[in-house]
């Protein structure tokens, strides 16, 4: 009984010695064929038996390449996880396996295109945050034109609503990306928004609280000559009064009345002419234009600084630059229709994407089918490429080989100035590529 359980005890680790190996190929598999949240499990099993990749790795007597964590990354990027692919990727740039496989020159291609999806995703996300920050900063633009309007852009709260809009405006133009950048400009235009209400207010209570002007008192016109003799309306007692002496008296010549005291009008607070509040209005509308061109509002936030009111020269200067702009923008020719894509092209991005997968099957049909339809140096070129990494996996090497050469000869026929990039090809690719074009 003893015997059987240190036979058994043996017999453990070959019995987990075929488990990875079999784990690892048949995600391999299932990555090839598509099926990637399988294939990811499996893999993931193979890591978790055996983590160290080894490009010639050894079970009994069969000797094959067993790089998990590449193919591992391959199912993450498909499967929408660009940052656990390019964890993956790093294990296995550290590892230094891969590096002396055939798959080294796919890895800079798929490390690209796994940076390339998080940049759209991180637009994508910071798509609403920035149309917020847009839309409080044209609120907070109107409520200033209506500051401008009520008189209020004299007062202390408008200059400071101004500062607040400037930085919003410098804020947004800066944030990118970052959801946080935009949420901060946003904040800071709702503030500026804020403040321009509170000063259109102020400038309201402030005409409404001015004492209103009684009409002034009217007099009667004497005409010259005329005697205005005043006298008590109240009747007096009659009492007897006594007969005075006959007296002679010179009557006075009558007096002008007295001047009324003319008083100086209050000094009214300065408000905007229609001409300054016009000059905003068409500067907003050429930054709105140079949005709707997607062309950079610089221009119309340096008008927007020269604008000062109280200067009508200033005020009518700014407009006629505003509408030499707008005619300059009339003038411009509308951008020339991008090219229609070369079908070549995509089908030669095609088999290179089925390559870099490890999809050396679909590649090789792809490529064959566009070079019988049109010859092509690139094609040529990514076959033979194609063929020796097929070469490298095979037990019978020589006539995959000797294909390869040909079509490496056959791209420099067409085009004899190709190199291969040695920073994103395997090294063997390019001393293979290397020794046929020194023949």
């Amino acid at each position: 009984m003893k015997r059987a359980a240190f036979l058994l005890l043996l017999a453990l680790p070959a019995i987990a010695a075929e488990k990875w190996p079999e784990a690892y190929n048949h995600g391999v598999d299932l990555v090839r064929a598509g099926k990637y949240q399988a294939g990811a499990q499996a893999l993931q099993h193979a890591v978790e038996e055996a983590p160290e990749e080894n490009a010639a790795a050894r079970v009994r007597d069969q000797i094959f390449t067993y790089t998990p964590h590449f193919w591992l990354g391959i199912a993450r990027l498909n499967l929408g996880d660009p940052d656990g692919a390019l964890r993956e990727w790093k294990i296995s740039e550290d590892q230094g396996a891969v590096q002396n496989t055939p798959y080294y020159a796919q890895l800079r291609d798929l490390i690209g295109r796994a940076n390339a999806q998080k940049q759209r995703r991180a637009e994508g996300a910071a798509i609403p945050s920035k149309q917020d920050a847009n839309a409080s900063i044209a609120r907070a633009i109107s409520a200033q034109v209506d500051a401008v309007t009520a008189g209020g852009d004299h007062n202390d709260t408008y200059h400071a609503a101004q500062r607040r809009l400037a930085e919003a405006k410098d804020t947004n133009a800066k944030a990118g990306i970052d959801v946080r950048t935009y949420k901060r400009a946003a904040d800071i235009a709702d503030e500026a928004r804020a403040m321009f209400v509170q000063a259109a207010d102020d400038a309201k209570k402030q005409r409404a609280a001015r004492p209103v002007k009684p009409p002034p008192l009217s007099h009667p016109k004497v005409a010259p000559g005329d005697y205005v003799i005043p006298f008590d309306d109240a009747p007096r007692p009659k009492t007897p009064a006594p007969v005075p002496a006959p007296v002679t008296q010179t009557v006075p010549p009558p007096q002008p009345p007295p001047k009324a005291a003319v008083k100086k009008p209050e000094p009214q607070p300065e408000t905007a002419s229609e001409d300054f509040v016009n000059a905003q209005l068409a500067i907003q509308a050429y930054r709105r234009r140079l949005i709707a061109m997607k062309l950079s509002v610089a221009d119309a936030q340096r008008i927007e600084r020269e604008l000062k009111p109280g200067s009508a020269k200033r005020i009518r200067r700014v407009v006629d630059e505003v509408a030499a702009k707008e005619r300059a923008l009339d003038a411009r020719k509308p951008a020339p229709p991008p090219p229609a894509p070369d079908p070549t092209r995509a089908q030669l991005e095609s088999a290179y994407r089925a390559f870099a997968a490890g999809d050396l099957a679909s590649s090789d049909r792809a490529l064959t089918q566009l070079i019988a339809t049109k010859e092509s140096a690139e094609a040529y070129l990514l076959r033979g490429c194609e063929r020796y990494t097929e070469a490298m996996l095979s037990r019978n090497a020589d006539p995959l080989l000797a294909s390869a050469a040909a079509d490496m000869q056959s791209a420099l026929r067409l085009n004899g100035a190709l190199q291969l990039d040695a920073t994103a090809w395997s090294p063997k690719v390019v001393a293979f590529f290397a020794n046929v074009k020194g023949r």
